[in-house]
């Protein structure tokens, strides 16, 4: 052990030792690199970039009216909940979906922004490579969601950020319209369907009672009144034979009657409720905070551009003045061999 520790302590002094014998070299080859490091990493070679971000939590309601209106046997989504994880997962790729870029690309001309040659080849490739590394967006450890955007002008992150914000939410109300208004069309088909189905009932049984027959249960106990009472006739007669003939009918078609009107009223409702979410918008996030303009650049950051360059620097110069001292004493070897 103390052998080891001996043998660690000569390293240490050789090492200092090595140091002090090239400080000059090393010295002005330090301070160089740190000077270089200040002049590229200043404005003249590298275009700062400003960083603005705006947070908001995904809503968690898809349909309007079943969140709002629903009876006490029905379970309704609270409107006003805020996402978990899944919901999270679903918002993300709206936010990197292509649609929402064009609409942020188109917006604010970013082709012309980003200083893209409209004779570009690729340029839309490229276009979009510079809009993904500009505008990202992730989930915090709250399930809320941050967009963060970079950009020479802090004015323009600040929008653009905000932009991507409000879009996501028109992102989601268009997608969700586009399948609420084909349910709507199928829920208004089925109604109208209905209603001519129900209107044939009321037709079927408006011929029957032309013929007689208005109502079976009415009619039986009438008759068996007069049958009780002895005083049948030429009438009760007639009126039985209405009965016996169009009676089954009767009882049939008041029978659909009713089940389909009530079966009317379950689609109307469900009619009424497509409509809601067709014609009403719900907004679909919660916005925690919106994005303002920086008023420090976020890249780059020039001292740990300096202190990382001063130190690799140091460190080379290092290992190339050992490979000198080195290959020196094996010239100096060989020559005295």
């Amino acid at each position: 052990m103390s052998k080891k520790r001996n043998n660690y302590n000569f390293d240490f002094i050789e090492v200092i030792g090595f140091i002090y014998k090239w400080r000059k070299h090393l010295i002005i080859v330090t301070i160089a690199a740190a000077l270089l490091s200040m002049i590229f990493s200043s404005s003249i070679f590298i275009t700062p970039k400003y960083q603005s971000s705006a947070t908001f939590y995904p809503g968690t309601t898809n349909s309007i009216s079943t969140a709002l209106f629903y009876s006490n046997k029905e379970r309704g989504r609270d409107p006003l909940a805020f996402g978990d994880e899944e919901t999270d997962e679903y918002f993300i790729q709206l936010l990197e979906s292509g649609d929402l870029k064009g609409r942020i690309i188109n917006k604010y001309n970013l082709m012309d922004h980003y200083h893209i040659k409209p004779d570009t080849k690729d340029k839309y490739t490229i276009l979009y490579r510079k809009y993904d590394q500009n505008v990202s967006c992730k989930r915090t450890n709250y399930n809320s969601i941050e967009i963060n955007v970079l950009d020479e002008n802090p004015q323009m992150a600040a929008d653009i950020a905000n932009a991507v914000l409000t879009y996501v939410d028109t992102v989601k109300n268009e997608i969700q319209g586009r399948v609420a208004k084909q349910a709507f069309q199928i829920v208004e088909r089925e109604l109208v369907r209905k209603q001519i189905f129900i209107d044939s009932i009321k037709a079927a049984l408006k011929e029957i009672g032309s013929k007689g027959m208005y109502n079976v249960q009415e009619q039986a106990q009438a008759l068996t009144e007069l049958q009780g009472k002895g005083t049948a006739n030429q009438y009760t007669d007639k009126e039985k034979k209405t009965i016996g003939e169009y009676g089954g009918d009767y009882i049939n078609l008041e029978n659909q009657l009713i089940f389909e009107t009530a079966n009317m009223s379950d689609i109307r409702k469900k009619y009424e409720q497509s409509k809601v979410d067709v014609e009403a918008k719900l907004s679909n996030i919660f916005v925690v905070n919106y994005a303002s303009p920086a008023e420090g650049k976020a890249y780059p950051i020039r001292s740990l551009i300096v202190l990382l360059s001063t130190l690799i620097t140091f460190v080379t110069a290092c290992i190339v003045l050992v490979i000198i001292e080195k290959y020196q004493q094996f010239k100096k070897s060989l020559a005295n061999n």
